[in-house]
């Protein structure tokens, strides 16, 4: 109660926070940085991103907040196919770090699924990379639940330095035994474009495929949208520099945004929405306690900057076909967060009870 930042000095905390979704920011200093919202346990989740190549220093981190042992399978794919399934075990109220590298060694592309077979189960992935004592930077990947056919990704931020725009690559996997057939929009303040190079492309089933993205219009931020015939799912990659230093973001897709409650404090969040039409009303909680209302217009994508002073922002009133996401600056790096709720309540059902039980 009181507080607003809290520093966690281990791996893992569990936090019980009611409605709101907290938002985890890690950063090392002065190299990368990144933000993943917290999250309740999960049946499945997707990474599609990182990498296991000699430059990778990530690793894939499993939180068991259960008071039993956990058994996850962990599934890794790659531009060949699917290696091996590994099931891991983790103890009790406790967590795992596994190092990307031992889970494909050498490979540049790959996704991940964790499944857990028991325990109330988390996983985050890091994505940190270097070349001997250089940084390439960093960032936490965020997961997505199950593949859809409409991949919405809403914030994809654009650096334009010296009139060259810095590069994206977009990362698609297709879990099922049928290959899938793309189209793509671009939603952004300049207009909505299509991409060179991705409508009409089929990617292959069951193995990571990476398409580069060469974006030619000013600074700012974009959306982008994926139609696919079958289940798919991607992020996008995009190299950034921060106060001349090189560092990364992964934009993952985001569901329609539902209503919630988000703690911003001192994060200063960049508010991206998209979607045809887009209309969201924003209550903002500042730490003075006072609540303020913003009401969010536009067409394709429309955007808002949170101050630093505001504790929260809870989302109401949301239009349909709507999703959004946050992109977060600092002087150690970037980060992203697709604007979904962490904290759920958790419901279980009441058994049922039979007198034949007591007396047969």
């Amino acid at each position: 109660a009181g507080i607003s930042r809290y520093a966690i000095s281990s791996q893992s905390a569990v936090i019980e926070s009611g409605e709101v979704t907290p938002v985890i920011w890690q950063t090392r200093k002065g190299v990368w940085a990144g933000a993943a919202p917290c999250t309740g346990p999960i049946t499945s989740q997707w990474f599609v991103g990182a990498t296991a190549d000699i430059t990778s220093k990530g690793s894939l981190n499993l939180v068991n907040s259960g008071l039993g042992k956990a058994v996850i399978t962990v599934n890794v794919f790659t531009d060949n196919g699917a290696v091996t399934p590994r099931d891991v075990v983790v103890g009790a109220n406790s967590f795992l770090n596994l190092p990307l590298v031992s889970l494909a060694p050498g490979s540049k592309k790959i996704a991940i699924h964790i499944k857990p077979k028991s325990g109330r189960v988390n996983g985050f992935v890091i994505d940190e990379r270097g070349r001997g004592l250089r940084s390439l930077g960093g960032d936490i990947l965020n997961s997505t639940a199950e593949p859809v056919k409409v991949l919405q990704i809403p914030a994809i931020p654009q650096q334009v330095n010296r009139n060259q725009a810095t590069p994206h690559t977009l990362r698609l996997y297709v879990p099922g035994a049928i290959d899938a057939r793309i189209s793509a929009e671009i939603r952004s303040t300049d207009g909505t474009f299509s991409p060179i190079g991705i409508n009409g492309k089929v990617i292959p089933n069951q193995k990571v495929v990476e398409i580069p993205m060469k974006i030619k219009m000013a600074a700012g931020k974009f959306a982008l949208h994926i139609s696919s015939d079958q289940p798919i799912l991607g992020s996008v990659f995009t190299q950034t520099v921060v106060q001349g230093k090189s560092d990364f973001i992964w934009s993952t897709h985001a569901p329609d945004l539902q209503k919630f409650t988000l703690a911003t404090n001192g994060l200063a969040p960049n508010l991206v929405f998209t979607g045809k039409e887009i209309r969201i009303s924003l209550d903002l909680l500042s730490s003075s306690g006072k609540t303020k209302r913003v009401e969010i217009r536009g067409e394709d994508i429309a955007t808002y900057a949170v101050a630093a002073s505001t504790r929260s922002v809870t989302f109401t009133n949301i239009s349909k076909a709507t999703s959004g996401a946050a992109l977060i600056s600092s002087k150690s790096g970037s980060g992203y967060i697709p604007l979904v709720p962490g904290s759920v309540l958790t419901k279980s059902s009441i058994p049922s009870s039979n007198i034949s039980v007591l007396i047969p």
